[in-house]
């Protein structure tokens, strides 16, 4: 008996060791290195960082970029929540697959569809000055606000969405019983019980603004524009005994705001917790009569069409293209751009990085993640909620800075002893799984949640043993809602870019950061060509996840191949 409690005992500080190794001595190495300085630990380094001119603006770009992209995702996640939940206009499916298309494709194709299109030489340039009218230069403050803005837009739509929804519905009718018009019961009753919902989803976008590397580097290198996420990566590769040591201090500053922002964003989501066991109803509640109900659904699909479609389609064009930004011609077509994807060793080494880092981060966090929330619900193990707060914390840091701290940790992660993993395929794999294993943890909670723990006891009281429970209970229960975590967590694996920009090797390079190379190197076809083929990858996961009939209720069905942010839509807005 007492071997068995010192052997019991031995694995849990075993799994504590491991816990404070893998996911929380990285954070306090970090810390340590923005403390660090040639003439020992001091403040030296946010010293000289509140000295330098260049730390100043990248905070300014910074906060005027995110909260200038955050009112415009809230502004347009929250008229388009509005309209899918309480009018009578059709095509509502369509229009919601438009809406949370910026999910599913990764933001850096997205801002490099939209670089395409707005290119100098581009038929739309061309276009406007033969109208005589100015061209639209994308690499500005503004345009990175605007593709932030379109990319962020899913996370206020699904906040607000759900919430509508769930308003009682006689509320309105006692509201209209009241002599209030149809827009005074929107203005003074629904938009009131949304307000919590949307303030969420705008601080859960500002979180989302402030993380993105991939717009701001596509868009603002190039421009001189620095944000604090391209500053640290800047100061990463540079050169210069201080430049970890100064990357180290912007992290830190980087790291307060975005955990400021998360408690904040978890504190207005408990705000409208009252509404979550609410069912939520369809029923429109704005009945706009025909005329204005065509004329609606007619601007809508037009407007998001030239929003979404159009520069995709203009980024396959380029795909095709031999001269970038010049008009499609027989003479400018080519398959050249094709035929060295499928040859050139780098980009099929990519391909292949990505997809095998993809495969391996899913298994173990559907092994580890679903037996983490099965010792949490069922074992009410604390360590089990320890791990699961772990995960939410590396999770909560911007990618930029979990990268860096991995690289602090993993060089030397105990004294003298050096894996010699940098740069190499470990490395990624260690930090996409402490990155995305809170994705996997939150979706089996869930899924075990809907199971009542009788039927578990009924197996173990008839004699069986917890393998036959797992074996023929909890599996067949379970493997919907474990597919569609995987998916999600493979999709956001296989197009990651922030953690490879720092982590990977010239043997190691990913799909993400491959076209980011070709994009700073000005292979601009090349790079549409190989963003087409990742579309293609993706939307046919898609197909695939329908074919095999994951339904999931209201968004998550588009979770399941969703990009950076919408796990913390997951997570904080109650969509799951």
């Amino acid at each position: 008996m007492k071997k068995n409690q010192l052997s019991g005992k031995l694995g849990t500080i075993a799994f504590y060791g491991v816990l404070f190794l893998i996911f929380l001595a990285p954070i306090f190495r970090l810390l340590l290195m923005s403390l660090k300085g040639p003439d020992g630990y001091s403040l030296a380094n946010f010293t000289a960082m509140t000295q330098d001119k260049r730390t100043w603006e990248a905070m300014a770009n910074t906060l005027v970029i995110a909260v200038g992209s955050t009112l415009l995702a809230t502004c347009s996640g929250t008229i388009m929540g509005f309209v899918q939940a309480y009018t009578n206009i059709r095509y509502k499916k369509p229009l919601e697959l438009l809406v949370l298309l910026p999910f599913i494709i990764p933001s850096y194709i997205i801002t490099l569809s939209w670089s395409g299109l707005l290119a100098t030489q581009s038929t739309l340039s061309r276009t406007l000055v033969s109208l005589g009218l100015p061209t639209i230069n994308i690499y500005t403050r503004a345009g990175i606000i605007a593709v932030l803005g379109l990319v962020n837009t899913p996370i206020v739509y699904l906040s607000v969405i759900h919430t509508l929804r769930k308003i009682p519905l006689d509320m309105d009718w006692a509201a209209r019983a009241c002599g209030f018009s149809p827009l005074e019961t929107l203005w003074k009753v629904d938009l009131k019980e949304a307000l919590p919902a949307i303030i969420s989803g705008s601080l859960l976008s500002f979180l989302a603004c402030i993380d993105n590397f991939a717009v701001p580097a596509f868009l603002g290198i190039s421009s001189n524009i620095t944000v604090l996420s391209t500053y640290i990566y800047e100061k990463a590769i540079g050169f210069g005994p201080e430049a970890f040591a100064q990357a180290a201090a912007l992290s830190v500053v980087l790291s307060v705001i975005a955990l400021c922002g998360t408690v904040a964003a978890d504190k207005a989501v408990r705000t409208r917790s009252a509404l979550d066991s609410i069912k939520e109803d369809y029923t429109p509640r704005i009945n706009l009569a025909t005329a204005t109900r065509r004329k609606l659904e007619l601007l809508l699909l037009a407007v998001w069409c030239v929003i979404d479609l159009v520069p995709l389609v203009d980024m396959v064009i380029n795909g095709f293209l031999k001269n970038y930004g010049m008009p499609l011609t027989a003479e400018n077509t080519t398959m050249e751009n094709y035929d060295f994807l499928f040859s050139s060793s780098s980009v099929l080494s990519a391909i292949r990085n990505s997809l095998i880092l993809a495969s391996i981060t899913c298994l173990f966090c559907i092994v580890i993640g679903t037996a983490l929330a099965y010792w949490k619900l069922r074992k009410h193990s604390h360590a089990a909620k320890l791990a699961e707060q772990c995960a939410s914390l590396t999770y909560a840091l911007p990618g930029i800075v979990l990268a860096l701290a991995m690289i602090f940790h993993w060089v030397e992660p105990f004294p003298g002893i050096r894996p010699d993993i940098y740069g190499t395929i470990v490395l990624l794999l260690i930090a996409y799984f402490t990155r995305y294993l809170i994705l996997q943890i939150k979706g089996s909670s869930t899924a075990l949640m809907a199971i009542n723990p009788e039927l578990e006891d009924a197996v173990r009281s008839s004699g069986r043993s917890q393998f036959v429970l797992w074996k023929k209970i909890l599996l067949p229960l379970l493997i919907k809602p474990i597919v569609s975590n995987c998916s999600l967590i493979f999709i956001s694996s296989l197009t990651e870019l922030t953690l490879s920009s720092l982590l990977a090797g010239a043997g190691t390079k990913t799909i993400g950061l491959t076209i980011f190379n070709l994009q700073q190197g000005g292979d601009y076809s090349i790079s549409a060509a190989l963003s087409t083929l990742i579309v293609l990858l993706i939307l046919g996961g898609y197909l695939v996840s329908l074919t095999w009939n994951i339904k999931l209720k209201g968004a998550a069905a588009h979770d399941v191949i969703s990009g950076t942010r919408d796990a913390k839509v997951r997570e904080y807005s109650g969509t799951n």
